[in-house]
């Protein structure tokens, strides 16, 4: 009688057991992380920096926010000082600029003006990472180049349009920044804006109008004018002067006929 063949056993999947719970979980188990990069990198201290505000953005925090280690990011980022001058220009990076058109140098300037104040607005603290460090790199090149394209055909000489870049980026830095701190009350206590505006006016009122007529006079408007208004007149006066660098192109000469 022939022999049977015998079946082969089919081999059982391997089943998935769970680990001793007194185990350690070895490093690079679990979900696998992203892989880092610059720009990684930065948009984590961006979230850090909306959520924590600038004093609580540290190395630490971001390298949370990607779920690393700290010494992972100093492959991609230097220190924290170059981290907060590449996160100064993802910020600027949020203003869309208009194609130049000198014809209305002044409107396209006040735009990009309000979009850099609103850029302070959506992200708190942003404007004190801006003071004090200069855009650079590709930043610098896309601002500068763009700037130069709509006053250097009005005239306006290369260097003061240099000067009116570094005086516009201050200007709006400054009154944002100013504008995040709120206004301070006089006695040290947290007071409401609109009680602080009527000490002070009280104040004003009741020193003697003989040697102070102008400010009695004046009281109403030294209180006047809300962020916006007040925004929009420091803006007028920086393109008011610039206007008076525009030198007017002169008519060509008409070449006189031989007689």
């Amino acid at each position: 009688m022939p022999a049977v063949p015998r079946r082969r056993a089919r081999a059982r999947p391997p089943v998935s057991l769970p680990e001793p719970p007194w185990r350690a979980t070895p490093r690079g188990r679990g979900q696998a992380r992203p892989p880092l990069s610059r720009q990684i990198i930065v948009e984590a201290a961006l979230r850090v920096l909306d959520r924590d505000g600038l004093d609580g953005l540290s190395m630490h925090r971001v390298a949370q926010e990607v779920g690393t280690g700290a010494a992972s990011l100093y492959w991609h980022v230097r220190n924290k000082d170059e981290l907060l001058q590449l996160l100064s220009e993802r910020l600027y990076d949020e203003v869309v600029l208009p194609r130049p058109n000198p014809a209305r140098w002044r409107a396209q300037l006040r735009a990009v003006a309000r979009q850099l104040r609103d850029v302070a607005h959506r992200h708190p603290d942003s404007a004190r990472i801006t003071l004090g460090r200069l855009p650079s790199g590709p930043t610098l090149a896309r601002f500068s180049e763009w700037l130069f394209e709509l006053l250097a055909p009005l005239g306006v000489p290369d260097r003061q349009i240099a000067y009116f870049a570094d005086l516009l980026n201050l200007y709006v830095g400054a009154f944002a920044f100013e504008e995040s701190l709120g206004l301070a009350s006089p006695t040290g206590e947290d007071l409401p804006f609109e009680q602080i505006v009527a000490m002070l006016r009280t104040y004003l009122l009741s020193l003697p109008g003989e040697r102070f007529p102008y400010v009695q006079r004046a009281i109403d408007d030294l209180f006047a004018g809300g962020h916006d208004e007040r925004f929009a007149f420091g803006l007028d006066l920086l393109l008011r002067g610039l206007s008076t660098y525009a030198r007017p192109a002169r008519p060509a000469r008409r070449r006189r006929r031989p007689t």
